[in-house]
């Protein structure tokens, strides 16, 4: 398990700047999480080796990724005439236990840091001899503002190449450490809602790093949203199980503490979309793309057939999780970051891939009956723009700068008593000059919607009517609501709920798998909705899967959809 011990917001708020650089060199690729440089070919002593592991050097390395590159060379002796310098300047104060600095091709031998307060005045400076392309500067600094890095020496005849600083450690705990690990993964196959995986977990330090008292202690350092990096290690292999956020933690003692996270999308439940208007045929690539650079959110994926997808309707200020599950349920698309860091938007496919056999399965699993839906009762929105102004807000208010957030899109805004500085359709930022009424006019859009019902018309024997209505979902309008709720009913026709432990391999949640049942006679086919998965306790998973209880009955359907099934999307 690796758990990053960084200040979360020191690298965006970082600006590095350097005299002594390349003519090629861009420093603000310093401030990427994960910039990927190959190895080139220069005329750097005793550098170049013959063995096809080097690249030409790019014609133009201004367009591509080269992190800093200093423009001097050291001398036979590894020293400059003058030292290259990075400077890094923070707009707030910082904290960390130290800077991680990744070099490329080789490291230099000896470099000089110096922490600085916002008003420029020493905190402290430390040399330290690097022995790693990925080195750590041990020096646990409160409350820096700026960071000069020196480099002194290096091998003979030696750029300084330079491509990642990271404020904190990177710390790795072995498996004897970690005394006990569980992750939670959910997806919801309608996108409902958008699930949010979790991770619980506790580890032990000989050190005593846990003490809640030690000033010094690794619990200073310590921040909501600190990134943590679950693996799971095997005799050959190694599975990456998920990138999690810090959210809780405490300690019985000095060498044994306990800690909550949670998953990317739990991150984006924390903060607001505001920006969400009245759409019309917008696409969904612009829609989600709009949410995750508001989210702050740059590694998710969409998948192609979904892209193109036009959308109508509105979004209201909500959480960006929230938002996004606008645009899935309207998509009928599945929203996952299972085992990684990368949200996934994407269509559930109709075929199953993964096996289950009787083997693999713990005794103890049951299946539960789930209430019959005859009816789904979708409401179709249209929004329409009201041809007449009406008062939006009025208030007394002091002089300053307000936000003011509207229950409904409004349009052609215009205020009395304060200036507009910005207009949205959900929200307004009014400037007062003088104390007194404010009053907010414009035109609303009025939401003349309808309701489409998918159901059946001749109950089976012994059903009773039983509908399931979903009024609240906004991007749901004429163009898709029959398709959508067509979807919803074939997604409550599979009734069949399993919840049953097995040995974990490489399942995951929103996948379709063949399950044998107990006796080995049959398959049927599941659909992944929960994991809770044991990673201390011998890789095994608790599942909770959905299907109609169909039996597959020949191995020849594996990989492939078997026939005379009615499964909706998902």
């Amino acid at each position: 398990m690796t758990l990053d011990l960084l200040d979360v917001t020191a690298k965006s708020d970082s600006t590095p700047t350097a005299i002594d650089k390349q003519t090629f060199v861009n420093l603000n690729q310093l401030k990427e999480d994960s910039l990927s440089v190959p190895k080139y070919a220069t005329m750097e002593d005793n550098f170049f080796l013959l063995d096809g592991s080097f690249e030409p050097f790019p014609d133009n390395p201004a367009s591509i990724d080269m992190g800093y590159w200093s423009n001097s060379m050291s001398n036979s002796s590894g020293l400059f005439t003058a030292n290259p310098t990075l400077t890094i300047s923070f707009t707030a104060n910082h904290s960390s236990a130290g800077i991680t600095l990744t070099f490329l091709d080789d490291y230099p031998l000896k470099v000089k840091v110096t922490w600085y307060t916002l008003a420029n005045v020493v905190i402290s400076d430390k040399t330290f001899v690097p022995d790693s392309l990925y080195y750590f500067c041990d020096n646990s600094i409160q409350n820096f503002g700026k960071i000069v890095i020196e480099f002194v020496q290096t091998a003979p005849y030696r750029y300084i190449k330079l491509t990642a600083i990271d404020y904190g450690i990177f710390m790795d705990f072995a498996y004897n450490e970690v005394t006990d690990a569980s992750i939670n993964e959910e997806v919801n196959p309608v996108s409902s809602e958008i699930s949010i995986n979790t991770a619980d977990f506790s580890l032990h330090s000989d050190n005593g790093d846990f003490d809640l008292t030690n000033l010094q202690g690794m619990y200073q350092l310590f921040q909501q949203s600190q990134k943590v990096h679950i693996k799971q290690v095997f005799d050959t292999e190694t599975k990456q199980m998920g990138t999690f956020y810090l959210e809780t933690w405490k300690s019985s003692d000095a060498y044994n503490a306990t800690f909550t996270a949670q998953d990317a999308v739990g991150q984006m439940d924390k903060t607001n979309f505001k920006l969400g208007q009245i759409y019309v045929d917008e696409t969904a690539e612009n829609i989600i793309s709009a949410i995750m650079a508001s989210a702050g959110v740059t590694d998710y994926t969409v998948e192609n057939d979904l892209k193109s997808v036009t959308l109508s309707g509105w979004i209201p200020i909500c959480t960006h999780r929230a938002a996004l599950q606008h645009v899935a349920f309207a998509l009928g698309a599945i929203v996952d970051d299972s085992r990684g860091n990368t949200i996934r938007i994407y269509k559930g496919t109709q075929s199953y891939s993964r096996v289950i056999t009787s083997s693999r399965k713990f005794d103890g699993g049951e299946t539960t009956l789930l209430s019959y839906v005859s009816d789904v009762n979708l409401t179709a929105h249209n929004y329409i723009l009201n041809a007449s102004s009406e008062q939006i807000s009025t208030g007394t208010y002091a002089t300053g700068t307000y936000e003011i957030q509207f229950d409904a899109a409004v349009s052609d805004l215009s205020a009395t008593g304060a200036t507009i500085t910005e207009s949205h359709p959900n929200y307004a930022i009014i400037t007062v000059s003088a104390a007194g009424t404010v009053t907010l006019t414009g035109k609303k859009y009025s939401d003349n919607s309808s309701v489409y019902n998918y159901g059946v018309e001749t109950l089976p024997s012994g059903a009773t009517r039983n509908a399931v209505s979903c009024t609240d979902a906004t991007l749901i309008s004429l163009s898709n609501v029959a398709e959508i709720a067509q979807s919803l009913w074939n997604y409550y026709q599979l009734r069949y709920q399993t919840s049953v432990e097995i040995m974990l391999e490489d399942e995951l949640p929103g996948e379709k798998l063949a399950m044998q049942r107990a006796n080995g006679s049959a398959y049927t086919m599941e659909s992944i909705e929960k994991m809770a998965i044991d990673l201390t306790g011998g890789f095994t998973a608790q599942l909770t899967t959905i299907g109609n209880g169909t039996n597959i009955t020949s191995a020849d359907y594996l990989n492939e959809r078997y026939v005379g099934e009615e499964l909706g999307v998902m």
